[in-house]
């Protein structure tokens, strides 16, 4: 990428967000806050998933294997009809080498930050407790908006095939029940990030949050509750929001040895013989909260604009009558979701069993 691209690019990073925040570039740090921040960021872009995922973005599709390799599929009732599964099974030639070149020109300084985050991260002693958390937000900010960056680089050499375009015919009344509008923008998509239309740089943020997702394991969410209002609150968690085929839906607190060996991966002075990268969430992540809830509510979010609120007509998942330990560890946890689940339906005056 050359000086001037570079330039333009950084141009681009402020004014998509400007109406709605200030933003600082990462050349405003100095210091140590500066130096592991770059090197944390390059780092996960040395990362063979990294690369992959970006290659894809410059391509303009992920694999079939990619795609099918989450819970919400392109066409959901028989994953087959899609041509994704059988027009791109492998990258186009010459992407991966694209997105080498890109990682290899790539000039960190010019990603964007929310004013309010990197004061945050700056104010924080390198090493500190606090300083931990907001460079793991400031990493999770960076693998999305680079996706983003890519996306609107608009380098696609599917354009006119029409894999993103297609959809079933009319006749499939179920597909056309649920999906009105027909298919979304990119088949980049994580099934729970899909508000493009609130989002600050539109479908480049659905690809940004299908990003986090393929690299870093699930969209990053923090606990954004006042400690002092709500004693259950832990400044301290990190979550992800998985979509993983086999993986739970729901989203997740990283156990205390997930979030260290994360930690450890982004600071280590010498890199890491290992590749801890994408982290994956199993039964083991026991701290579990409901999507469907409201983020206002849970206080479990990165961004009071990543989710809308899921509408009264959309069935509840919760209320189905056998137990699925893939969601569910505990039957404590299960019976707590159907819970919260018959309190959603009787605020919005239904109920809706999924079968």
């Amino acid at each position: 990428m050359s000086r001037s691209r570079t330039q333009t690019v950084k141009e681009r990073s402020a004014a998509h967000d400007a109406p709605k925040a200030r933003k600082l570039f990462l050349e405003d740090l100095a210091g140590d806050h500066r130096r592991l921040l770059i090197r944390a960021i390059e780092r996960v872009l040395s990362t063979e998933v990294a690369e992959f995922t970006y290659a894809q973005i410059i391509d303009g599709l992920p694999t079939g294997d990619v795609a099918v390799n989450s819970r919400d599929q392109p066409y959901g009732y028989d994953q087959h009809l899609h041509p994704i599964y059988s027009a791109h099974d492998e990258l186009c030639p010459g992407t991966i080498e694209e997105a080498r070149q890109f990682r290899h020109e790539f000039q960190p300084e010019i990603l964007a930050f929310d004013s309010k985050l990197l004061h945050e991260y700056r104010a924080c002693s390198p090493g500190s407790r606090g300083f931990k958390i907001r460079l793991i937000e400031m990493v999770a900010v960076a693998v999305h908006q680079i996706a983003a960056i890519l996306f609107d680089l608009n380098t696609s050499v599917h354009k006119d095939d029409g894999i993103i375009d297609w959809a079933p015919p009319k006749s499939e009344t179920l597909y056309w029940r649920w999906h009105p509008d027909g298919p979304l923008p990119t088949l980049f998509k994580h099934p729970w990030y899909k508000d493009y239309d609130q989002y600050p740089r539109g479908v480049a943020d659905m690809v940004g949050y299908w990003a986090e997702t393929r690299i870093l394991g699930g969209v990053v969410l923090f606990d954004r509750r006042d400690p002092n209002a709500e004693p259950r609150a832990d400044p301290e968690a990190v979550y992800l929001h998985p979509d993983r085929a086999n993986v739970t839906y729901r989203i997740c607190q990283l156990l205390p040895e997930q979030r260290q060996a994360l930690l450890d991966f982004l600071l280590a002075d010498d890199m890491p013989s290992g590749n801890i990268l994408p982290l994956l969430i199993s039964n083991e992540n026991t701290t579990r909260v409901d999507p469907e809830e409201p983020i206002q509510s849970t206080g479990i979010y990165r961004d009071l604009w990543e989710r809308k609120n899921i509408p009264p007509s959309m069935s509840d998942i919760r209320l189905r009558d056998v137990v699925n330990r893939l969601e569910y560890p505990t039957m404590e946890d299960w019976r707590n979701a159907q819970r919260r689940a018959r309190d959603r339906g009787e605020r919005s005056g239904r109920v809706r069993i999924e079968k």
